[in-house]
C-alpha cells in the first residue's frame, strides 16, 4: 500500500531537488515531448503510465500559474538561481524557457507567459548592459595622500 500518490511523490522526491521555480518548469518542460506526453521511468513503474502523465501534467500546470502569478522581481532572482544549477547564462536558459510549456497552452496563458519572458530577458540584457558600462569606465585616477600641514 502506496502512502503518497504519484502527484504527491513526484513533487517532493523529484522537484523537491531541482532548485529555483523556473528550474523546475524548465526540468518539466524537457520531460515532455512534442506530443505534450510526459516521459518519467521511474514514476511510471511505481505508479503506471497514466498516474504518472496525470501527476506530472497537474505539476506542470500549477508551476506555469506560480510562475505567472510571481512578480518579476522575485522571478528574475530565480533565473539567477536555476540558470547557475542548469549551468547556463541566464539568456541561454530564459531561451529554454521558451518550449518550456505544458500543452496544450490556452492563448492568453501563452500571452501572458511570453510577456513574462519578455521581461525577464528585457532585465537580464539591461543589468547585463549595465555591468559593461561599469566595467568598462576607467576609475577616476587615485587622489596623492598628502601629510597634515605642518608636520
Amino acid at each position: 500500500m502506496r502512502l503518497k500518490s504519484a502527484f504527491e511523490d513526484f513533487e517532493a522526491n523529484t522537484l523537491g531537488g531541482v532548485p529555483g521555480l523556473l528550474g523546475r518548469y524548465s526540468y518539466l518542460g524537457r520531460l515532455q515531448d512534442s506530443q505534450g506526453n510526459y516521459g518519467h521511468w521511474g514514476l511510471a513503474k511505481v505508479y503506471g503510465a497514466e498516474a504518472a502523465q496525470a501527476a506530472i501534467r497537474t505539476s506542470h500546470r500549477g508551476l506555469l500559474s506560480k510562475v505567472l502569478k510571481k512578480p518579476l522581481a522575485a522571478l528574475i532572482e530565480d533565473v539567477q538561481t536555476s540558470s547557475s544549477n542548469e549551468q547556463l547564462t541566464e539568456k541561454e536558459f530564459l531561451v529554454t524557457l521558451d518550449h518550456a510549456s505544458p500543452t496544450p497552452l490556452s492563448r492568453a496563458a501563452r500571452i501572458h507567459l511570453g510577456s513574462v519572458l519578455s521581461a525577464l530577458s528585457a532585465l537580464v540584457e539591461s543589468r547585463s548592459n549595465a555591468n559593461l558600462q561599469c566595467a568598462s569606465q576607467p576609475l577616476p585616477p587615485a587622489r596623492e595622500s598628502r601629510p597634515p600641514a605642518g608636520i
